[in-house]
């Protein structure tokens, strides 16, 4: 798929965030990979790619990286092999044969996966009445109704206006806990990626106040959903939604092929966390893909195993970390119920 990950414009943030990047092709492929240095050792990561005409084209490919990165001195290859084109023709076929030439050189499955493995696109090729009619009848009438309620959904290229999604990250992370991208992190991307027309910021507003915002990434043919929030004061008003439709109509207007909502459940089980927004996203129509996921092959076998304890370890110290929050949060819980109760 031609992800915006593999284009030009996103080494040149990868570039202004200062690592050193890479910009490869050979018969078939072409690869655009970052190096990665961290406390423990350092990788060449190619997100989403290499991009590949043809399963047989990525030997050849992952030879050029390995080359690359044995000269920069990393301890291993991580990649999430593509086939080129829109995404929409993926089939397991494909991606199994992916697999298996990363299986035949030594390649391992990552801890995890860095970008989704597994998402939803919607079809773009149509038009845009067939686009709406895949959606529920509640989007649609929201999305068509929304000026009754003062929304109205606007789209932005001015790098400033990111100021408006990052106030509504910020009050998400704080209200359930989490941590977002830095907020510096996304102030580069939109100042590298807005002018070369790469990213846009779409906002929904309400009598001319913001309730909620998103941005979303461009390639030539891939519009993908990245960033969004919406503030729980505003949920009510289902201000997201009028904006994701705007923003799936106004990519087919620019001639791209498919929406990418980025990541999904990588199960169907109705308990998974992710579930909620995957029926969220499911609800605008589309197809689940499920695309190669991350790798990696080593470069130096040694310094990689090592590598893979110190990364076992940290995630063990991770999840005891959430066990002891879950039992805080839980005892907490039960303590206000107690104190709640009438005495006996």
């Amino acid at each position: 798929m031609d992800s915006i990950l593999q284009e030009p414009a996103w080494l040149a943030v990868q570039r202004a965030l200062g690592h050193d990047v890479l910009d490869l092709d050979g018969p078939g492929w072409h690869a655009r990979a970052v190096l990665q240095r961290r406390r423990v050792g350092s990788f060449l990561y190619c997100p989403y790619g290499p991009v590949v005409d043809d399963p047989s084209a990525l030997a050849g490919a992952l030879d050029a990286l390995d080359e690359r990165a044995r000269r920069a001195g990393a301890w291993f290859l991580r990649v999430e092999p593509m086939p080129a084109g829109d995404g929409l023709e993926t089939d397991e076929g494909i991606a199994a044969a992916l697999r298996a030439v990363l299986a035949d050189r030594g390649g391992r499955r990552s801890p995890t996966d860095v970008q989704p493995r597994r998402t939803r696109l919607v079809d773009l090729r149509r038009p845009a009445e067939e686009i709406l009619a895949d959606m529920t009848g509640s989007i649609r009438t929201i999305y068509r109704n929304g000026h009754k309620k003062g929304l109205a959904v606007e789209a932005s290229q001015d790098p400033t206006d990111i100021d408006i999604l990052l106030g509504f990250l910020d009050l998400t992370a704080q209200r359930k806990g989490i941590r977002t991208h830095p907020e510096q992190y996304l102030r580069r991307v939109a100042e590298t990626l807005m002018p070369r027309d790469a990213a846009r910021l779409y906002v929904t507003r309400q009598h001319g106040a913001p309730v909620c915002a998103a941005l979303v990434y461009d390639s030539p043919t891939v519009r993908t959903f990245a960033h969004a929030a919406v503030p729980v004061e505003h949920r009510r008003l289902r201000p997201n939604q009028p904006l994701i439709v705007q923003a799936m109509l106004d990519a087919r207007e620019r001639g791209q092929h498919t929406a990418d909502l980025f990541g999904i459940a990588p199960t169907d089980d109705p308990g998974h966390p992710w579930a909620g927004f995957t029926a969220f996203k499911r609800s605008f129509g589309g197809v689940d893909i499920e695309h190669t996921g991350t790798w990696d092959l080593p470069v130096r076998s040694g310094a990689y195993g090592l590598y893979r304890q110190a990364r076992q370890a940290i995630d063990a110290s991770r999840q005891g970390q959430r066990r002891v929050r879950h039992a805080l949060s839980a005892t907490r819980a039960r303590i206000r119920t107690t104190a709640g109760s009438p005495a006996s």
